[in-house]
């Protein structure tokens, strides 16, 4: 008779941090890790960033020029990038690429791997723009443009507190939003506004 082991998978609890250019996304994140370091929980980054798509021969004599907009939708591996957050979720392991701004293009054989994570901040400025992408975020955080400092030094502690509180208590089916005042969201608001639709009512 022969005996099957089960192979436990960790499947990552993901959190997204989307905001303007240096709105301090990657400050929060690092703050987050920060004070989950005494959780024992592996906590890791990942940059939307790494997911730009290598550029054809016409968009790179553009971004040589300076004229490439790498803040559009279309700049983005999106196919790439929502496989890799499935993955995450499914416990699986995942290549992060290595994208090299002088070249413009992935460096092939130094993609980051990453196993086994318990939480992982997925941040950048596009992150909540495809829907189907935006729902797989178990939480999504808005660092709105000089609120980002009020976030990082007076509600970081509230945050943390509530991602320990989730990650000690059954999965739930809930997508947790916090905005830079670390109060529940209101998508509607918030995500258009990244976009750039965004009319005030």
């Amino acid at each position: 008779m022969v005996q099957r082991t089960a192979i436990f998978r960790r499947q990552a609890y993901l959190i997204a941090v989307a905001g303007g250019t240096a709105s301090g996304k990657t400050t929060v994140c690092h703050n987050i890790i920060n004070h989950l370091g005494d959780t024992n929980k592996r906590v890791v980054i990942i940059s939307q960033d790494s997911f730009y798509r290598n550029l054809t021969a016409e968009d790179l004599a553009l971004a040589k020029k300076g004229d490439y907009n790498f803040d559009h939708p279309d700049a983005f591996d999106d196919a790439l990038f929502k496989q890799v957050l499935c993955d995450l979720k499914e416990g699986l392991p995942v290549k992060i690429p290595c994208y090299d701004f002088k070249t413009h293009a992935r460096v092939v054989g130094k993609e980051e791997i990453i196993d086994n994570a318990d939480v992982v901040l997925i941040e950048g400025i596009l992150v909540f723009y495809d829907p189907e992408i935006r729902k797989l975020f178990d939480m999504r955080i808005f660092v709105d443009t000089d609120s980002d400092i009020r976030l990082a030094r007076r509600a970081i502690g509230l945050l943390v507190q509530r991602i320990q509180e989730i990650l000690r208590s059954p999965r739930s089916s809930s997508t947790n939003s916090l905005d830079s005042e670390g109060k529940q969201s209101d998508e509607e608001n918030h995500i258009p506004s990244i976009c750039g639709d965004y009319t005030p009512h």
